[in-house]
């Protein structure tokens, strides 16, 4: 009898608290209403995010269970929420699953804003871009000629080169983390001046786009929604890698984010694509396996992450190339 009152007066208190919300929110002009409480459950949540605009414009709420959620899915509602008003929308939500698994010590991708969190972030940068300056780039130039090799090595037949890719960036990654160690006495002295530079940003009003946005709101910016918002892009739902030879494009793409929460290892990122591309385009000449190009339809499946389908590629070493090319003439 016990179990089954608890099981009756769980549905009570939420509707309770639900209304107790509405009550709270009355006075506010707040974006609009998506119905329904099982939109987790969509396949492509990104995709079904941005779909949802169409109808509903590109801020919208929205409840995930109990949690009330604001969506943004242009890359302007984006940017004035996560740069321009970025001390007011840098926080982050501590449910009990990351208390339990953080032991109450906040980290840099899941952690709340504060001063603290702030003089770490500014700290680990410090140290990425030094240890860039001095031994990074010479790491990454010999861990691509390695990954070259070994691409050599299956030249002519099917690679699955995600995978291998995926491979050569945990490296990079795990030298970073566990190779030759940065000298602290450099770093120690910038930690000192990020810690006495901190004052505290006054408080304001939360807004976006002219809507009130209530204390305590999980936003989320749909960056799907930025990279295919037909007000910056052209033509954006075709793959046209063309589009970024013209200069200041690729300013235009958030795939690092933006504003307090931008990746921290953005740089490392910029320097691993121009160099891998670079060496494995000067190595080979990458080929279709022979089947249909890749497909660019994500994989159906309930997560915030969109995976692609696998795919493979040929990898033609160049001097074999221009050898059949001569035959052929």
């Amino acid at each position: 009898m016990l179990f089954l009152g608890l099981l009756l007066l769980l549905p009570l208190l939420a509707g309770t608290r639900l209304l107790w919300n509405c009550w709270k929110l009355r006075s506010l002009h707040l974006p609009p209403l998506v119905p329904g409480f099982l939109h987790l459950l969509q396949h492509d949540l990104p995709i079904y995010l941005l779909g949802l605009a169409q109808k509903f414009g590109p801020i919208y709420r929205l409840h995930l269970g109990l949690q009330d959620v604001v969506v943004l899915n242009s890359k302007r509602t984006i940017e004035e929420a996560m740069v321009k008003k970025w001390a007011d929308f840098a926080g982050r939500p501590e449910p009990l699953t990351y208390k339990l698994v953080s032991k109450n010590y906040p980290d840099l991708s899941l952690g709340d804003y504060s001063l603290l969190w702030k003089a770490h972030k500014k700290l680990t940068r410090s140290a990425l871009l030094l240890g860039m300056r001095d031994s990074m780039e010479p790491v990454v130039e010999q861990l691509t000629q390695e990954f070259c090799e070994r691409m050599r090595a299956q030249a002519g037949t099917p690679v699955a080169i995600e995978e291998e890719f995926s491979l050569l960036t945990c490296s990079i990654i795990c030298h970073l983390t566990f190779g030759d160690k940065i000298k602290e006495d450099n770093l120690v002295p910038a930690y000192y001046k990020c810690i006495q530079a901190q004052q505290v940003t006054p408080e304001a009003p939360f807004s976006i786009s002219g809507y009130d946005i209530p204390e305590g709101t999980v936003i989320i910016p749909n960056l799907q929604g930025a990279h295919l918002d037909e007000m910056v892009w052209e033509r954006p739902h075709e793959f046209w890698p063309d589009r970024f030879l013209e200069p200041g494009k690729n300013s235009r793409a958030l795939a690092f984010g933006c504003g307090a929460r931008v990746c921290l290892g953005e740089p490392l990122a910029r320097l691993e694509l121009f160099v891998v591309l670079t060496r494995l385009l000067q190595a080979f000449t990458l080929l279709p396996p022979g089947d249909p190009l890749p497909s660019l339809q994500p994989l159906p499946h309930c997560s915030v992450i969109l995976k692609m389908q696998p795919f493979q590629v040929r990898l033609q070493p160049r001097e074999l190339g221009a050898h059949s090319l001569g035959q052929s003439q």
